[in-house]
């Protein structure tokens, strides 16, 4: 079988030249198109909603503040997961955006969607940090 295959390109030399040249310049196109970092960020891109309720036990938490976060964020473009924790006077949501979005415009969305959220009178949710954890390995010394 390889026999036969250096048969073949030796009997058409200008067709393995011509498949040669088309798959080096499709190589030197790739290699430019590369995105090359130094560091990395291999993070997923997410923003977080954090809200405190002080003295609230963790199911009222859910039902008055978690819930009705996560109902009115189902519906943002590239939304990957969604995921809350709701405990004693806290609840955090954390939502999963593609790696394709810009976390700018994520953060925008979420800021937009949760000035619509009804909460209970006194509650201002916040949105998380915006950092990565890889920033946060590399800065730490």
């Amino acid at each position: 079988m390889i026999r036969a295959f250096v048969n073949y390109s030796l009997a058409n030399k200008l067709l393995v030249l011509v498949i040669g040249a088309i798959l080096l310049g499709w190589g030197a196109i790739s290699f430019k198109n590369l995105p090359v970092e130094a560091y990395p960020d291999v993070a997923n891109n997410y923003v977080q909603v954090i809200t405190q309720w002080p003295g609230r036990a963790g199911e009222e938490v859910e039902q008055q503040v978690t819930i009705p976060i996560e109902v009115q964020m189902a519906g943002i473009p590239q939304l990957a997961t969604i995921r809350s924790i709701s405990e004693f006077g806290l609840s955090v949501v954390t939502m999963n955006f593609d790696d394709e979005s810009q976390n700018d415009w994520n953060r925008q969305k979420v800021l937009e969607r949760l000035t619509q959220v009804s909460l209970p009178q006194g509650l201002q949710p916040q949105i998380g940090t915006d950092w990565s954890t890889v920033g946060q390995i590399y800065c730490t010394r």
